[in-house]
């Protein structure tokens, strides 16, 4: 199965574009004590990610027939943005009010879910010949 498609690459390289944006400006607004903005960038970044994954997921699937119900690019995502908040860190580019511990934490538990995104990738494999979609395949 061919993993980084066009879509996927388009997808990753805003996501690291975006990452970055998303980590000056929660560092900022963290470091200057506003607590609750730091919240609505959060969201924002969330939701914004989400979106874009959608959209260019949903492109992907139109021009391939796989069954991958998304894990690729929750996948890339996961990779992307933690590794991103661990450089951010390790360059010390973090506010007084971002520990460690935090990205850790989140990579735990983001992975966690992501071990069960496998599961379900795993499990819905059994419904495709060689990562296509049978209904694609026979049409």
């Amino acid at each position: 199965m061919k993993f980084m498609t066009k879509n996927l690459l388009l997808f990753s390289i805003f996501l690291f574009i975006f990452t970055f944006i998303f980590r000056y400006f929660l560092s900022s607004l963290l470091q200057d004590r506003n607590f609750e903005s730091s919240w609505i960038t959060v969201i924002v970044y969330a939701v914004l990610v989400f979106i874009v994954g959608w959209v260019f997921g949903n492109r992907d699937n139109e021009h391939l027939p796989l069954y991958d119900i998304g894990f690729r690019f929750h996948a890339s995502t996961y990779l992307i943005c933690n590794l991103i908040a661990e450089f951010w860190h390790l360059s010390g580019y973090n506010s007084v009010y971002e520990p460690i511990s935090t990205v850790h934490l989140t990579t735990i538990i983001w992975g966690i879910v992501l071990l069960i995104h496998l599961a379900f990738y795993l499990y819905t494999r059994k419904y495709a010949i060689r990562g296509i979609k049978k209904s694609e395949l026979f049409e």
